[in-house]
């Protein structure tokens, strides 16, 4: 009993020495204040229950309400004294760090300083979402949020697009335009004329503008790759330059590919017809070796009818009845050609050059429009640094960012040799044409050689994509009924010419058909067509995927890595969205290259083996299906991301939650919301990622604008040497003169032989 009462009096004091310490350390901890009152009861008072000013799933959400809502959770006034709430758990700080920054935390705006309070106030998901459900539309009044961006980087993007070749447009009736001189009775129907039209024309800009961001990856790739085969078609010429290789019909033909090898190759015959009256005859032999009468011939120039030539013939023809004049053989320093044959090669020049120099240049196109590009994009890398923490400068920034990858497909697609607009080609070419078939009337479509169109064969072996003949009949038919779909609703993007553009995807794809024929039809530009697409077709084709990819992962990337920052950091709705537009433009390119690359072996294998047939059915299937997957999450990715960021749909309690919790957000304590604003971990990004992120973006374009102006300039330089080089002949010696019989007779043999043809 005694030992028992001992041991009870003993807790007791216990128990009082520790509530006495208790005691004393509350003394030093203040619960409440005075001097914030002030400052937090304009808020905290007249709070409603329902934060939503109409139905929250249509966007009618308060955010800065719900903002309110969780701080009242928090704090509480009474009797003109601020208190905090006792167990609650929204707030983590203590009455001294809000009284450090006397600011109410909704709302907050950056003061010039990087002092600023941490994230303080906390909301669970399941708070947030039984609270808060919803999202808050962006109001019309609130410019900054939507005005912005709009007139920053998605209308100039609207005009990039404006510059990306294309084939079809939609329609406009021309009934809008009819009619006569405007008086008063017309003045009604002028009203109703003038917006149909206007509406018309925006969809249909608004329309090609999401074709080019959803397969922005293979249009910039083709894009390059063109370029690439554009120099070096150019090197191979100018490293033969200084021999007599090549006469100045095959020199004058490839020049011409380089500047409509964007057109379909049905357009072949209109090209072999403008360059029928250069000669194509040279002294073909190495120095040293003896002239025979193979060399001869080659230099010899006999008359055709031009009712004879086709894309076939050899020979070359002259549009005079008599007889050319043989060239001299023998120790001559210059090439002797006859005044026809000279002015029909100084008439090619002009032409040639014409046709370069009618194409809008790049400064004009695409450079100008850059600089407004860049300059709007520095004013928001400029706002980042001057509005530090603020989440919607940095969602500007990185939409703005996301947006740079169509100024990119347009200044690849401007910095190309080969114009846009087929209509210089037809003014060009145009008197030929109805020479060669004068029965042909003017508005006839006869004036395209269709036979190529028509047979699938007639662009075998040209290492292209387009190799739609061979794709199983499902594929083709399903392809068919599209094909007529699209033709109702859009129509050819020039109308009034009889030649057709590649897509911006196919060019690099045309560009080899070009070469690939020229190979075809010119023995001496076989080498040519070996070392432009055969020996360096791999190192090409991945050369251009490289850079493709640079040019959208870049701004992919630091898009990404602006919204991943923003507090919360880590992947959210807005940076999964951008990484899976990524994701979508590098499987898109993947697969072009893919197809591009294993078409060139498309014949490899046993065509009658069942299993090989099988298996090439199912990989043709499968690679359809992953493009228009890609296709799909690209579009709604970029163009549907970009409605979402506008209209601030991704302003909800799911987004605002980090994705590596949205699997549990509904138990785990971790899934929490901060809501104050301008805090230092908001700061303490925009400083170090936000900012240099702009920084960067701005620089990389800038770069990417002067060297695609530079290398357009530097072709085209190299392009008008070549032009003025095409009749040049270097001095040639023969130790044997060639008698005047054997000139007879090999011209007489030449004659017999067209005869008989």
């Amino acid at each position: 009993m005694h030992y028992s009462m001992m041991y009870l009096l003993y807790n007791l004091l216990w128990l009082s020495i520790q509530c006495l310490h208790l005691a004393n350390g509350q003394l030093g901890i203040r619960n409440s204040s005075t001097d914030l009152v002030p400052i937090y009861q304009p808020y905290l008072s007249n709070l409603r229950e329902n934060p939503a000013t109409f139905n929250p799933a249509l966007g009618g959400q308060d955010w800065g309400m719900c903002c309110n809502l969780v701080v009242n959770e928090s704090l509480v006034i009474e009797n003109d004294t601020l208190y905090i709430r006792p167990g609650q758990t929204f707030f983590t700080g203590t009455i001294n760090d809000l009284e450090e920054f006397p600011r109410f935390p909704c709302g907050a705006k950056y003061n010039g300083t990087l002092s600023a309070p941490h994230q303080q106030f906390w909301m669970p998901y399941s708070w947030c979402y039984n609270h808060c459900p919803g999202w808050p539309v962006t109001k019309a009044n609130d410019l900054g949020k939507w005005l912005k961006p709009l007139i920053a980087f998605i209308l100039p993007s609207l005009i990039f697009c404006l510059n990306v070749p294309r084939r079809r447009r939609l329609d406009l009736p021309t009934s809008l335009f009819s009619g006569g001189s405007i008086d008063i009775s017309s003045i009604p129907l002028f009203i109703i004329k003038v917006p149909l039209a206007s509406s018309i024309v925006t969809l249909d800009i608004i329309i090609w503008t999401c074709v080019v961001f959803s397969v922005a990856s293979p249009m910039i790739t083709s894009g390059i790759y063109e370029a690439l085969l554009d120099a070096r078609v150019l090197s191979y010429l100018e490293s033969r330059s200084k021999e007599n290789s090549l006469s100045a019909k095959e020199k004058a033909h490839t020049l011409l590919s380089i500047l409509i090898g964007n057109l379909d190759i049905q357009a072949w015959h209109s090209s072999s017809l403008f360059v029928h009256n250069i000669p194509g005859g040279v002294f073909r032999r190495r120095p040293g070796a003896q002239p025979t009468k193979t060399n001869i011939e080659s230099r010899i120039e006999v008359p055709r009818p031009l009712d004879t030539i086709t894309p076939i013939h050899s020979l070359d023809a002259s549009t005079s009845n008599t007889p050319t004049k043989i060239t001299t053989i023998g120790r001559s320093k210059q090439s002797s050609y006859s005044v026809q044959q000279r002015r029909s090669i100084i008439t090619t020049k002009w032409r040639l050059l014409a046709m370069l120099d009618s194409q809008i240049s790049f400064g004009t196109s695409v450079g100008a429009p850059v600089l407004f590009y860049i300059a709007s994009f520095i004013w928001s890398v400029y706002e980042v640094r001057e509005e530090l923490g603020s989440y919607v400068t940095a969602h500007q920034l990185a939409a703005g960012m996301f947006w740079m990858t169509i100024p990119h497909v347009a200044l690849v697609s401007c910095l190309l040799l080969a114009g846009n607009n087929p209509n210089i080609w037809q003014n060009a070419v145009a008197e030929s044409l109805l020479i060669s078939d004068p029965f042909t009337p003017i508005d006839s479509l006869r004036l395209v050689d269709t036979d190529l169109e028509s047979d699938p064969g007639g662009v075998r072996n040209l290492h292209s994509v387009e190799f739609t003949s061979k794709d199983p009949r499902a594929i083709r038919y399903t392809r068919s009924i599209t094909s007529r779909l699209v033709n109702r609703f859009f129509g050819l993007a020039y109308k009034e010419s009889r030649f057709k553009p590649a897509w911006m995807w196919n060019r690099g794809s045309n560009k080899a058909m070009w070469i690939a024929k020229l190979g075809d039809e010119y023995p001496y530009l076989r080498g040519m067509r070996e070392e432009v697409l055969d020996r360096n077709f791999k190192k090409d084709l991945w050369t251009s995927g490289f850079y493709g990819f640079t040019l959208y992962f870049v701004p992919t990337f630091f898009s990404v890595l602006v919204s991943y920052t923003t507090p919360r950091p880590g992947f959210g709705c807005r940076s999964l969205l951008v990484f899976a537009y990524g994701l979508s433009q590098l499987i898109l390119q993947l697969l072009w290259l893919l197809r591009w690359y294993f078409s060139k072996g498309d014949t490899a294998g046993n065509p009658n083996n069942t299993w090989y047939t099988v298996v090439k059915s199912a990989s043709i299937y499968l690679w359809y299906l992953m493009f228009l997957f890609a296709i799909f999450i690209g579009a709604f990715t970029s163009i549907g991301g970009t409605i979402f960021v506008l209209t601030n749909v991704l302003t909800n309690c799911f987004c605002a939650v980090p994705a590596q919790y949205w699997r549990d957000r509904w138990k785990n304590p971790e899934a929490l919301i901060f809501v104050d604003d301008s805090t230092w971990e908001q700061l303490y990004y925009a400083e170090k990622w936000w900012f240099p992120a702009g920084v960067v973006g701005v620089v990389f374009m800038t770069i990417v604008a002067y060297i695609g102006w530079w290398y357009q300039r530097s072709l085209r330089q190299r392009y008008c040497d070549l032009v003025s080089k095409i009749d040049h002949v270097n001095d040639i010696e023969f130790e044997d003169e060639v008698s005047d019989t054997d000139v007879d007779h090999i011209r007489e043999e030449a004659t017999e032989t067209i005869r008989n043809t």
